[in-house]
């Protein structure tokens, strides 16, 4: 699947599109309280989804700890998406799948799970990553 295919059926389902480069789309959500940015990029091989910055790793050691701590038990709860951190301490939610045989569910399945995950911890991981 190519990228314009990826966003064929993205704005299918009305989500807004904005192609960034030839590899990275951008498009962002609602949730009850706040707009969250999702980017789309495409590898030869994977396709990321990715909500990034979902929230800003601290620079205290021990509170960056605790919200890594956080992190890998919410991972080990939630299916298909995961969390992880940048290099720049941006924490970020994910969902990546193979390219070849991607079809338009699993780009439905991608966002509907980012979305619902993005809004369901959001509150819990923003309020442990804050000063």
């Amino acid at each position: 699947m190519t990228l314009d295919e990826i966003r064929a059926v993205l704005e299918a389902q009305q989500w807004p599109v904005e192609r960034l480069s030839e590899a990275t789309l951008r498009s962002r959500f609602r949730s009850k309280d706040r707009i969250f940015p999702l980017f789309v990029h495409l590898e030869p091989l994977f396709v990321t989804f990715a909500v990034i910055p979902y929230a800003r790793l601290p620079e205290e050691p021990e509170t960056a700890e605790a919200v890594m701590t956080r992190l890998l038990k919410l991972n080990r709860e939630i299916n298909l998406a995961k969390y992880s951190v940048d290099d720049d301490g941006d924490i970020i939610l994910s969902v990546e799948y193979r390219i070849e045989h991607l079809d338009p569910s699993e780009i439905r399945d991608a966002v509907d799970v980012l979305s619902f995950y993005a809004d369901k911890h959001h509150e819990d991981v923003h309020k442990l990553a804050s000063p």
